[in-house]
């Protein structure tokens, strides 16, 4: 019995490990499957993305790979669209609505877990009423 009572405290140390972390490739196209620039955000973290640089297909089309903690089973991924000029995001949105508003794209939100596929591709539609 005694065995046992000590083997409860061991098995709540090695839980309390650190953070799991999953890396993701992350490519964004539009319906007419051009490259799209957006900038990816995990967990609703806008200041964090725009601060570490988490653009894809700014300046050429490409791919972006990051490294996602999992502090709980699932992370939400949003995909915001942006605006580029002369090969630089014009502006970096703060919300999903000025996404949308200002790039004439559709944002897009996923909820991924630990174990699901590394690459993932988005396909985001124009907003309605554009061309």
């Amino acid at each position: 019995m005694k065995l046992h009572l000590t083997a409860v405290p061991l098995l709540l140390l090695c839980s309390c490990g650190s953070i799991p972390t999953q890396r993701f490739e992350f490519d964004v196209i539009d319906t007419g499957e051009r490259p799209r620039p957006c900038l990816i955000v995990v967990n609703d973290d806008w200041i964090g993305a725009a601060d570490k640089n988490q653009f894809v297909n700014v300046d050429t089309d490409d791919t972006l790979t990051i490294e996602v903690p999992f502090p709980s089973a699932e992370v939400e991924i949003t995909i915001a669209p942006v605006l580029v000029e002369g090969g630089k995001v014009a502006r970096a949105p703060r919300s999903r609505k000025e996404a949308r508003d200002y790039s004439g794209f559709m944002d897009e939100t996923r909820r991924l877990m630990l174990r699901d596929p590394s690459r993932q591709l988005f396909i985001l539609p124009r907003k309605s009423g554009n061309s």
